[in-house]
């Protein structure tokens, strides 16, 4: 849900103070503080084999980085292509054996690899350096704090700081995103689509292509953690294209609607 915002103007660049927030609960807390639209001298990490990142204001100043794009199968096939230990993963994670999708080694093209479960994408961002997108002072995203962009890195990126309900604007288009409405019927290549950017220039697809997990995770039934997915594909109605659409899948389940990207923290 958008926060209602008030705006001015700092020597650091645009801040917005939240002037009044509902929807906070025991669990999120809510949006308190105020958003820096300035990453300062915050440099991101350039990893190869991985995305292009660019940093980002936060709110209360915590500037961090975040994938340009969704990973796509060239990234991860040639991650594959390493032999990546499967040891050593948290404990929620312990079963995952492999971090080869169902449907086998993705083609090595510049498509978003899907069919990727919530454990195979954490442990593609660590291996690099990096972490799934989570909460903005570290660690995982409080489970309902996912529409807070003072918690959630993910949430923050695709809003510009709690700005606006779509990466691109405050109205829904069905022709700028490649959502259902759009009639594409499969994930296509970032940038496809120019009417896709935002929350920050540089930044595509947070809206629609393939669902992007995200690190929030919650106990589900028997057992199996429910992690959040975000943003939406290609797939998904209008009601599942804003940036606060809520949609949850088992920490196992890999689909081919579903990818990721990454963040790295700032300092």
């Amino acid at each position: 849900m958008l926060r209602r915002l008030s705006f001015a103007v700092s020597g650091l660049g645009l801040v917005v103070a939240a002037s009044g927030c509902d929807g906070g609960t025991e669990s999120s807390g809510g949006t308190t503080g105020s958003f820096v639209d300035d990453a300062g001298a915050l440099t991101c990490p350039d990893v190869p084999g991985t995305p292009p990142m660019i940093a980002l204001g936060g709110w209360d100043g915590r500037a961090y980085c975040i994938d340009t794009i969704e990973v796509t199968n060239a990234h991860y096939a040639a991650w594959l292509e390493t032999s990546p230990d499967t040891s050593g993963q948290r404990p929620d994670c312990a079963g995952d054996t492999t971090f080869v999708p169902p449907s086998g080694p993705p083609p090595k093209n510049d498509y978003p690899v899907a069919n990727v479960d919530f454990c195979d994408a954490l442990a593609f961002c660590a291996a690099f350096g990096k972490r799934l997108c989570g909460r903005l002072t570290g660690g995982p995203t409080p489970y309902f704090g996912h529409d807070d962009p003072a918690q959630s890195q993910w949430h923050s990126a695709c809003t510009h700081g709690g700005a606006k309900p779509f990466p691109y604007g405050s109205t829904y288009d069905s022709n700028a995103c490649n959502g259902a409405d759009a009639k594409y019927g499969a994930p296509l290549v970032a940038f496809a689509l120019p009417g896709c950017g935002g929350g920050s220039s540089g930044l595509v697809d947070m809206s629609g292509n393939v669902w992007e997990w995200e690190d929030a995770c919650i106990p589900g039934d028997g057992g199996v953690p429910e992690c959040r997915r975000r943003g939406g594909s290609f797939s998904s109605s209008a009601k599942y294209m804003s940036c606060d659409a809520r949609s949850s899948r088992p920490i196992d389940a890999a689909e081919d609607n579903t990818g990721f990207r990454c963040c790295a923290d700032g300092s």
